[in-house]
C-alpha cells in the first residue's frame, strides 16, 4: 500500500484480527478463573496475572486498530466532501 492510499479490506482484516486476539485472551482469562473445582478452588496468581495482562494489552491494541480504521473512514468522508464541493 503506497502512501496516501487506503485499503479498507486491510483495515477490516486488522480490526477483525485484533478483536479475535482480544476475544481469545478473554477466554483464556475466563478459563483460568474457572479452573478450580470444589469448595477449595485455587487459581495460580501467576497465570491469572499473565492472562489479565494479555487481556489488557489485546484490548488496547484492538481499540487502537479500531481508532485507526475510524480515522481513515473519516478522512475518506472528508475528502469526498471536498471533491463533491
Amino acid at each position: 500500500m503506497s502512501a496516501g492510499n487506503t485499503n479498507f479490506s486491510g483495515l477490516i482484516s486488522a480490526v477483525s484480527n485484533t478483536a479475535s486476539n482480544y476475544e481469545n485472551a478473554l477466554i483464556t482469562l475466563q478459563n483460568q478463573a474457572s479452573s478450580g473445582s470444589g469448595t477449595t478452588s485455587t487459581i495460580s496468581i501467576t497465570q491469572a496475572t499473565v492472562a489479565t495482562t494479555q487481556v489488557q494489552v489485546n484490548q488496547s491494541i484492538s481499540e487502537m486498530a479500531s481508532g485507526i480504521a475510524q480515522n481513515a473512514a473519516t478522512q475518506v468522508k472528508n475528502q469526498a466532501k471536498k471533491i463533491s464541493g
